[in-house]
């Protein structure tokens, strides 16, 4: 009975580099360095995935607290970010208020 190598990550990426630079399909190839090609299908399925996933990263976005109020005889709304302060009617368009926020942001 043969025994079965175990083969780390670094082994696959090389058995995969030989595949290509060999010319042969996978199948061929599998069948030259008796491998399973189950296996090598598996592997290099499992390898990208892992080697994809870990492109990513953890982002965490910062929450800005804005607090807002309107004075009852005012009408008067006052936007604070930061350090800035910006005081506008209540009768201000909330689109070009949010997009005034959204540069004062950046």
């Amino acid at each position: 009975m043969q025994q079965h190598q175990r083969r780390d990550v670094q082994d696959w990426l090389n058995l995969f580099d030989q595949q290509k630079q060999s010319g042969l399909t996978a199948v061929a190839f599998c069948r030259q360095q008796q491998i399973n090609v189950q296996t090598y299908y598996t592997r290099r399925r499992d390898i990208r995935l892992q080697r994809t996933n870990s492109k990513f990263v953890q982002v965490k976005r910062e929450v800005t607290k804005v607090e807002s109020y309107t004075e009852e005889m005012g009408g008067d709304l006052l936007l604070k970010l930061g350090n800035a302060e910006l005081t506008v009617p209540t009768t201000t368009n909330p689109h070009w208020v949010a997009a005034v926020m959204k540069v004062l942001a950046e």
